[in-house]
């Protein structure tokens, strides 16, 4: 069991392995749940990754040194390690699940040599509509990386800006997360199916 975070105000005790989705408005919004979330791991003594646009990195970089977080030793350390968003996903213009889902255990063996034994991972899905990536492929890797990090030391929130996808995707994303956070509500998913695809070839 990982400590509560207080996620928008709300306190939610989760577990090594759980696989969130969060889905908010606007940057704000977005800070208000995932910065006691990061903070709150960096605190702990955790790996904590964001995976990002580089604009969305200098907003989180300058939330975290708001609240007086020392960014050159976090980063130096390899304790705040903070990825570019295509880099993770995108190979030669491609979605490539397999080498995301082996980065992701890179960075949580990586953090393990350095000190620091559990991750907590961020990464957000804006880049998605621009990549022209099928729901179904999109789902069936959310599916995947529920069913990696169950056994891990590893907590994964997937951020969703509302405004960037269709409804359908937005569905897979509920079908794929035990907990979702909409705003700044926490919800244990009761539409958590992940067993269940989707049967559509469109872009999310």
């Amino acid at each position: 069991m990982v400590d509560p975070t207080a996620f928008g105000g709300a306190e939610l005790s989760f577990s090594w392995g759980d696989h969130i989705c969060t889905i908010y408005e606007d940057y704000d919004q977005q800070m208000t749940v995932m910065l006691p979330f990061m903070s709150q791991g960096l605190q702990a003594g955790q790996r904590c990754v964001w995976v990002s646009s580089p604009a969305s990195a200098q907003r989180f970089r300058e939330a975290l040194a708001g609240i007086g977080s020392d960014l050159p030793t976090l980063e130096a350390s390899g304790q705040l390690v903070i990825v570019n968003e295509i880099g993770f996903y995108v190979l030669d213009g491609l979605f490539r699940p397999d080498r995301t889902l082996a980065l992701g255990r890179t960075l949580l063996l990586d953090g393990q040599r350095k000190g620091y034994p559990t991750m907590r991972i961020a990464a957000e899905a804006s880049w998605l509509p621009d990549y022209c990536v099928d729901v179904a492929t999109w789902e069936g890797y959310e599916f995947a990386v529920t069913q990696r990090i169950e056994a891990a030391p590893v907590v994964a929130v997937c951020q969703y800006p509302a405004r960037r996808f269709s409804g359908e995707a937005i569905l897979a994303a509920f079908r794929t997360h035990p907990i979702v956070i909409m705003g700044e509500t926490v919800h244990h998913n009761p539409f958590f199916s992940p067993l269940v695809p989707s049967a559509s070839g469109r872009p999310v």
